[in-house]
């Protein structure tokens, strides 16, 4: 039987291998049916996207989404710096709630490759609740931000940054490759990390929201 893949479809792909890692179902929907969230049709259809072998789904323990309505911190570069414990206590404080099995949907193997992603299958346990609050970020641009939405690079899409380096969680980049913006997931940062993410955008004059 042929299984014609809908724009719809490839945007799902598009976004599970060069935008975010992962996707849980509600944030699926809304990007899919933005006019009006959709569960059961969207359920439908990642089931049908999970026998061709480009999508897996899975139940896992996560915590309730958050809510994605601004950053708890951005930085240009001459402004001035930020106070890394106080957003360190604000990013830990939100996360308050016990986890709950929630459906969530990755890129396979075969995705990947196609793509020339690195992102495939499950992240590790401790890396879920941040990418689940990143593609929640993502989400929110797409909703209220398209432009720079479609300028959105995951760090599974960008070459590896070098030896002991960690590419941000996401950049915005222009046509010419031109970095606009870093986003990136607070998680549950210590204010050691919020001072070492904040160092490593200026030193190379970065401007950065961090979420």
């Amino acid at each position: 039987m042929r299984f014609t893949l809908t724009d719809r479809d490839l945007d799902l792909l598009e976004t599970l291998t060069m935008r975010v890692r992962m996707l849980a179902m509600i944030q699926w929907a809304q990007l899919g049916w933005p006019l009006g969230r959709n569960l059961k049709t969207a359920q439908r259809r990642l089931r049908q996207l999970t026998d061709t072998g480009l999508i897996e789904t899975h139940v896992v323990n996560a915590h309730p989404l958050l809510p994605a309505e601004q950053p708890l911190a951005e930085w240009q570069p001459g402004n001035c710096d930020h106070d890394a414990k106080k957003i360190s206590e604000q990013a830990r404080r939100r996360w308050n709630a016990a986890a709950q099995p929630m459906t969530v949907c990755v890129a396979s193997p075969l995705a990947a490759g196609l793509f020339g992603s690195t992102a495939r299958g499950l992240p590790a346990v401790e890396h879920r609740d941040h990418d689940l609050r990143l593609a929640s970020t993502y989400v929110y641009y797409r909703q209220h931000q398209p432009q720079a939405a479609l300028m959105w690079l995951g760090n599974h899409a960008l070459p590896k940054a070098g030896y002991r380096l960690k590419n941000p969680d996401a950049l915005l980049r222009d046509p010419c490759g031109r970095t606009l913006r870093v986003i990136h997931s607070a998680g549950h940062y210590s204010h050691e990390q919020v001072e070492s993410f904040h160092k490593y955008c200026v030193e190379h004059d970065l401007p950065y929201e961090l979420w």
